[in-house]
């Protein structure tokens, strides 16, 4: 039942196709799915998300790509899975196709002698499955450039070319998968490409020179001494300003949540692809690749590369006595080919000036976000490294940046800060089947039927050690829908936020907004969060590969036909004491419709520190309280620290469910109006060419409700079916252990 198709952005709209109004169906009827968007001029060129409305609320979100006026769109067409058969592109077009199961789709163009050509498959960034593979080919047939995740999972190579010719591109999923869900814009163009903006990040409020890296810069020259992936790049000076308050895009991002949220200024030349200026957190220091070990002063910001393989980079600095700093690599972050390791020693001399180093720590990545218990499964964790570094006596020390991934190139850049601490956080919500009992991840929208709760999942990535207090809250909420603020303490860095529908919620789809506040020395922090998304489902064996990324609103729906099948809480609303080691007895009370089939299994959900195995109760089928027990004690499944949590409770069930019954009674009434009509008409019939002609109208109308109302009753038959009911918050005040 779908009724809407909405777009990020104002200037796109949508109605739906509309079968006219007749005699026997005296309402427009929708076409289908079927919905005609216009674009308005106005419209940024640029990729936005398109989402559906229907019956059960909000889609997922698709990315929509709004093209330049001026670009030349093309559709793939006729047979092009052999070079013989090769479909002719011209240069400075995109082609729109998508790969065939065990296929190749090849293409030729015409190049001009010097013309520096651009090949680009865009796919992983616009919700494609494929993991595109481009090989060019030169008119005699010998392979001349291969191309795998230069963008992610999306190809890009330049052709090689002195001299005019004919040229082929091959374009293929690296295992061969394809299908509809397999699309791609290939494009082929001499427009101009920023491979990379050095140095990679600027102050906030500064206006400062930059360099450009990359091809068919407009006013750029050659530069012999930047050469990547065996071209030698152009460089182009450019003067940029920053502004002076350090945000993040709400824009569309393709790439992983952390990348999205790195705070930054995207830029762009022209027609060009759009490279990100970061925001530096310390004065700007260019590194000298001459100097074995380089003098800095703190604080600072280093931009550096990794410019050959197996390179290492080594800095020194003075730190005061009782100070306390942040070192921080940031290259995943800005989807650089770099994994930083850090190591930090203490350097001292003896009387004789002979220099001791002492390792003081090392560190691989950030705070892990991954679930050990295997239920959530967006990816929300980063590569980056930090350190603390608090030195009591004050003294000289290194930190050698070495990458992981053992690579080298002008293009693998990071930024090393070194900075006393900038307490901050950063949000991300996220939603995912909320079935513990599935090993299988698959993204949804929050929901709510009435009386019903659900739990938006919300991680706070913390900064330079930040322990303040993060009071989580849910804005423009729709009547009837409520949110108990969800409160981060401490180190507390993930929690879920429970939306509630009473019993007078009307049916609603829109946009919410959680925002966070927190407090750090007299500076208020107000953080606004990006709402994450798997892009399709997995199964957990397989999450290597797992694609998630930020969406640019986060969703809520209301459906005011049907109800919660379990409401779930507990039976003492108050605030709850334990001491570590000791148990703590939650009694549950459950409410259920009487649909409930077989056990209710209850466990404590985002209960910070608990990493796999949480206790559960379970309630049969015809009761309606249990208890939980939860043992305080630290093991290695739960990390126990004093200090105060929020959880909620997460019940699992099966429950007898007819979906969409509201369709099934509407269709059924619609099958009577007609028969009715068709009995009239019959009845009424004179034996004329036109009553002939209405009444075989109405026998067809007849036929075709028939089988809608048919088809509602099959999907509105009683089915068993999993459910996941939550409750509300609970607080724990986590105590140091009695003195016996």
């Amino acid at each position: 039942e779908l009724t809407e198709l909405r777009f990020t952005h104002a200037g796109i709209t949508a109605k739906p196709v509309l079968l006219p109004a007749d005699e026997f169906f005296p309402a427009p009827r929708i076409n289908g799915s079927k919905f005609s968007v216009t674009i308005a001029a106005n419209v940024p060129a640029g990729i936005y998300e398109a989402r559906a409305v229907g019956y059960f609320g909000l889609s997922t979100a698709r990315p929509f790509v709004v093209a330049a006026a001026d670009s030349n769109e093309i559709d793939e067409s006729k047979d092009h899975s052999t070079r013989e058969t090769a479909m002719d592109i011209p240069v400075n077009s995109i082609l729109n196709g998508s790969v065939p199961y065990q296929g190749i789709d090849w293409y030729k163009f015409s190049v001009k002698s010097n013309q520096r050509v651009l090949v680009e498959i865009n796919a992983e960034r616009i919700d494609s499955r494929m993991d595109g593979l481009l090989i060019a080919y030169d008119s005699s047939g010998r392979e001349i450039g291969r191309n795998r995740e230069h963008y992610g999972r999306d190809p890009f190579l330049e052709i090689p070319t002195t001299q005019a010719g004919e040229f082929y591109v091959a374009v293929s999923d690296i295992l061969y998968r394809g299908g509809p869900d397999h699309f791609y814009r290939l494009s082929i163009s001499d427009n101009p490409h920023i491979d990379y903006i050095f140095p990679p990040a600027g102050e906030p409020g500064s206006k400062n020179r930059y360099t450009l890296y990359g091809r068919n810069l407009p006013g750029g020259k050659l530069d012999e001494s930047v050469v990547l992936n065996g071209r030698v790049l152009e460089s182009l000076n450019v003067e940029i300003a920053m502004p002076s308050e350090p945000s993040v895009s709400f824009g569309f991002f393709p790439g992983t949540p952390r990348q999205g949220l790195l705070r930054g200024l995207d830029y762009r030349l022209k027609n060009s692809n759009v490279v990100r200026l970061g925001f530096s957190s310390a004065p700007v220091v260019v590194e000298d690749p001459n100097q074995p070990v380089q003098e800095v002063t703190l604080p600072v910001e280093v931009a550096a590369r990794f410019d050959q393989a197996n390179d290492e980079d080594v800095y020194r600095f003075s730190v005061p006595k009782g100070k306390t700093y942040w070192i921080e690599a940031t290259a995943d972050r800005m989807a650089s080919n770099v994994n930083p390791y850090l190591i930090v020693h203490e350097i001292t001399k003896d009387k004789a000036g002979r220099e001791t180093r002492t390792l003081v720590a090392e560190n691989d990545d950030l705070e892990s976000f991954f679930s050990v218990h295997g239920k959530d499964s967006i990816n929300a964790d980063t590569t980056d490294a930090a350190i603390m570094l608090k030195s009591e006596n004050g003294g000289v020390y290194s930190v050698t940046v070495i990458n992981q991934f053992g690579g080298g190139s002008t293009a693998d850049l990071y930024r090393l800060a070194i900075r006393e601490a900038q307490h901050d956080f950063q949000l991300i919500a996220t939603t995912e089947r909320a079935l513990p009992t599935n090993r299988t991840g698959y993204s949804v929208t929050p929901h709510l039927r009435r009386g019903a709760k659900w739990g938006i999942r919300v991680l706070a990535p913390r900064q330079d050690g930040f322990e303040g207090d993060i009071v989580i809250a849910a804005q423009g909420l729709p009547p009837g829908v409520t949110a108990q603020p969800l409160t981060l303490s401490g180190k507390t860095d993930r929690g879920v936020l429970v939306v509630s529908a009473d019993a007078t919620a009307k049916s609603w789809s829109g946009e919410i907004h959680i925002v966070g506040r927190a407090k750090s020395n007299d500076r208020e922090l107000v953080r606004e969060a990006r709402f994450a998304s798997l892009i399709w489902g997995h199964i957990f064996s397989d999450s290597i590969r797992v694609r998630s990324r930020l969406t640019t609103r986060v969703p809520l729906s209301v459906n005011e036909f049907e109800s919660a099948p379990v409401i779930l809480s507990a039976a003492k609303n108050k605030q709850w004491t334990v001491e570590v080691g000791q148990k703590l007895e939650i009694p549950i009370k459950v409410i259920d419709n009487g649909s409930r089939k077989g056990n209710l299994t209850i466990e404590p959900h985002a209960l910070f520190g608990m990493l796999r195995s949480p206790p559960t109760v379970n309630i049969a089928e015809n009761a309606t309280e249990g208890t939980l027990t939860i043992d305080f004690r630290s093991t290695g499944n739960f990390k126990v620290k004093p200090g105060r949590y929020q959880f909620a409770l997460l019940g699992v069930g099966v429950a007898k469910y007819q979906p969409n019954l509201q369709a099934s009674v509407l269709a059924e009434a619609e099958r009577k109006r007609i028969e009715k009509l068709v009995a009239d008409l019959k009845s009424k019939s004179d034996g004329t060419k036109e009553t002939a002609d209405r009444l075989a109208q109405a026998e067809k109308a007849k036929v075709l409700i028939s089988k809608a109302a048919e088809s509602a009753k099959k999907r509105a038959a009683e089915q068993s079916a999993k459910f996941a009911a939550w409750s509300n918050l609970i607080t724990v005040t986590v105590l140091e252990p009695a003195k016996k």
